[in-house]
């Protein structure tokens, strides 16, 4: 047996990954196998990972072995070579809310067919690593043999991306707790500035926020920003509206100088421009320091030779300067100092759903009754979105608000609001009690005698009845009767209540008499030998029987222990009590025109 357990361990606990209690809306799967597999292997897919709010729909296709061959190749203790006639796929529990599975079937005969597939769809509504668990039954050579294997899965969180950042569980019901990636990070350079807005009154100011909780139901609008200053300030060109000098007939022949605070030149416009038409403008492309105070000196070339150059004015400038216009005497200029300053603004929404009171079941009919009565009636507190479940799986189909229970099981029933969130009740235990076994009767010379008093309930009440009516006092095991008629018994289970009952028509037999009052049952006492007995015992009585008959031993509680055959003729029996328990017996002769009794002690 724990090779056979090693063999449903080992082939199935990667194997069978179906669900018979979640059936719901996940039909048509296709078998989708490589062409050159073995007949008597073992293979399955692997099943994918998932993500909470992305539909999900897979099938997984699967070769079941028909020997333990496949399975002795990977765990030499499982013996090689023995058939696996049956595998039957009985449940999964624990698979991720929001997700069903379903087989193409559910038996498979290995000689006819060992490939298969299932479908596993759904919406994921929660993110987890899920251990679900995988029950099955196998059959080697006529031995069935259950077994339960971990199945794991994957739902990866909910994602929403935007330009700047990405959210990680943005929906949730009643609350979540939302963790922000930023999609542009400074990599450790200054430069970067942020500010986040996360829609309930709350602000941050830097690159990585922590993860943020929202408790209460709501829309939450959620803002960023991001500034990135890390561009130089490049002086882009300098245009000059008016100069302080001039040539005599023209224009005068202009250029420029930078320098740095340090009377450093950095740049030269030269050659000059001849005749230059104002306003003009230099393109320059110099990299400014932000920290420094530059200089410009415009100078008019006359000569040839600088030395002997016209000055036309000067101005001071900082990389703040740009677009102003700046003045010294007549000299007039204006500079344009470009800054790439990118700027992001992304905005994504976080919501939050009610989530919905637990609802409660009302069980106006109780939560137990008999086989066959089918009282019993399951009422939700709430008008829709109605799940009910049985032992933690959902019950295909029964989505309203009320529920007929058919079999014992705790019962539960969950509510969806619209938005996906759902809530539990507690769950109740419903009790479906089978009956009694039917007490059937002999007649025997017009006694009216139970059958199997093995068979009653370990607390049961008798009731004989002359047609509908009970006869009064007639709660034994035996009943006399006394004219033909319709006669029954009826069985309690006093501990569930639940009753059987038997009945059929009796002939009047006039040439007996059953009826025995308690002063000729005295009369007719046994001798039983020894009492009390440990093991043989022999019982006497006083007159052969003619016809045989029968002894019988009832123990206190009036089951019947043992039934032994008396022959023609016989006065006396002995037979071995030591296979019974220690008590007291009622000791019965039934003969025909006969019955003793005696009490019978047994004792060790």
């Amino acid at each position: 047996m724990r090779q056979l357990t090693t063999l449903l361990s080992l082939c199935f606990s990667t194997f069978f990954v179906f669900s018979l209690n979640a059936q719901i809306g996940c039909p048509g799967c296709v078998v989708n196998l490589p062409a050159d597999l073995p007949a008597d292997t073992l293979l399955l897919q692997d099943l994918p990972d998932g993500q909470k709010g992305v539909a999900y729909n897979q099938d997984i296709s699967f070769r079941m072995p028909k020997t333990t061959t496949p399975v002795n190749a990977i765990d030499s203790i499982t013996p090689p070579g023995l058939p696996i006639s049956q595998i039957e796929i009985l449940s999964i529990e624990g698979v991720p809310p929001g997700l069903f599975w379903q087989p193409n079937q559910t038996i498979f005969q290995t000689a006819n067919q060992t490939d298969g597939c299932v479908k596993f769809c759904g919406t994921p509504t929660q993110s987890d690593s899920f251990v679900m668990t995988v029950k099955i039954k196998a059959t080697v050579f006529f031995i069935t043999q259950e077994a339960t294997f971990p199945l794991r899965i994957y739902i990866a969180p909910e994602v929403s991306i935007t330009e700047g950042f990405t959210m990680t569980d943005f929906t949730g019901c009643g609350s979540t707790t939302v963790t922000f990636t930023n999609n542009v990070p400074s990599g450790g350079n200054p430069g970067f500035s942020y500010q986040w807005d996360f829609g309930d009154g709350t602000t941050f100011e830097g690159e990585n926020p922590p993860p943020h909780s929202y408790d209460e139901p709501g829309v939450y609008p959620v803002s960023y920003y991001a500034k990135i200053d890390t561009s130089p300030f490049v002086l882009a060109s300098v245009k000059v509206l008016s100069v302080g000098c001039s040539d005599a007939f023209n224009n005068p022949d202009l250029y420029f100088l930078v320098f740095n605070p340090s009377g450093e030149k950095i740049f030269d416009s030269s050659p000059h421009v001849n005749n230059t038409p104002l306003p003009y403008t230099w393109p320059v492309n110099l990299i400014l320091d932000t920290t420094l105070t530059y200089t410009i000196a415009v100078w008019d070339e006359d000569s040839g030779l600088k030395g002997t150059d016209d000055p036309c004015g000067e101005v001071t400038f900082t990389v703040n300067n740009s677009g102003d216009t700046l003045t010294s005497g007549p000299l007039g200029l204006i500079l344009t100092i470009l800054h790439d300053v990118k700027e992001v603004f992304s905005t994504d929404t976080v919501y939050v759903y009610a989530q919905p009171a637990p609802p409660s079941i009302l069980a106006p009919n109780g939560l137990s009754e008999c086989v066959g009565a089918n009282t019993l009636l399951l009422l939700s507190s709430s008008g829709v979105g109605n799940q009910w479940w049985l032992d933690e799986l959902p019950i295909p189909n029964e989505t309203s608000f009320l529920h007929n229970p058919k079999q014992t099981g705790h019962y539960q029933v969950s509510v969806t609001t619209p938005d996906g969130c759902s809530a539990f009740s507690d769950s109740v235990l419903v009790e479906i009690y089978p009956l009694p076994d039917s007490p059937l009767y002999i007649n025997v010379n017009n006694s009216l005698r139970l059958v199997d008093t093995s068979a009653l309930p370990a607390q049961y009440a008798l009731q004989w009845y002359n047609g509908n009516d009970p006869i009064p006092g007639e709660t034994g095991f035996r009943y006399c009767a006394t004219q033909s008629g319709n006669y029954g018994l009826l069985v309690t289970d006093l501990a569930t209540g639940c009753m059987s009952f038997y009945s059929s028509t009796v002939m009047y037999d006039p040439s007996f008499d059953c009826t025995v009052s308690a002063g000729e049952v005295a009369a007719l006492v046994l001798g039983i030998l020894p009492n009390p007995a440990a093991e043989q015992v022999q019982v006497r009585w006083g007159k052969p029987l003619s016809n045989g008959g029968s002894l019988r031993l009832w123990d206190a509680a009036g089951r019947l222990v043992k039934t032994m055959p008396l022959a023609d003729g016989a006065n006396a029996h002995s037979f071995d009590c030591g296979d019974v328990n220690v008590g007291y017996y009622t000791v019965e002769i039934v003969t025909e025109g006969f019955r003793g009794i005696g009490k019978l002690a047994v004792m060790r």
